[in-house]
């Protein structure tokens, strides 16, 4: 005997309504995962460590360069570096020897910025990187690598 109209529309939505539930069941986060205890106090979950941040860096503020295209700035190239030394005793020296370091490297920057530089095309961070490695490096002995952390250019 075919079944009524009714009772099939019945039965697919009690199906649904069961689909529905169990999802919702599915997505709702445990005890556990939320820390809660079963009292309604919430425990504080372990994150996992930071781990410190490593001495032999030195970061350097932000460097603002001008493209200057036939006597008129057309830009400005935004550059943030960072600098790896041998060891935790060289970049507390080199970190005490900020201004040299930055004056080695905003002269470079406006080196490559001169030459090589455009606010409507991409920068070039392989020959930027070359240009600026060389005269920090003159700098000290401790230092290992001149790294690139940032750089655009644009209209300014």
């Amino acid at each position: 005997m075919p079944s009524s109209a009714p009772s099939r529309s019945a039965s697919r939505l009690a199906a649904l309504l069961v689909a529905t539930v169990a999802a919702t069941a599915a997505a709702v986060p445990t005890q556990a995962e939320t820390g809660q205890t079963g009292t309604g106090k919430t425990e504080a979950k372990k994150a996992d460590p930071i781990p410190p941040p490593d001495p032999s860096f030195v970061v350097m503020e932000p460097i603002d360069a001008p493209i200057i295209d036939s006597g008129r700035i057309d830009g400005v190239l935004h550059l943030s570096l960072a600098v790896k030394t041998k060891s935790a005793e060289n970049a507390a020296e080199l970190t005490k020897r900020m201004p040299e370091l930055r004056a080695a490297s905003l002269a470079a920057a406006i080196e490559f910025a001169r030459l090589h530089a455009s606010p409507y095309a991409p920068v070039n961070v392989a020959r930027l990187s070359a240009m600026m490695a060389a005269p920090i490096k003159r700098l000290d002995r401790g230092i290992e690598k001149v790294l690139i952390v940032k750089v655009s250019a644009d209209e300014g």
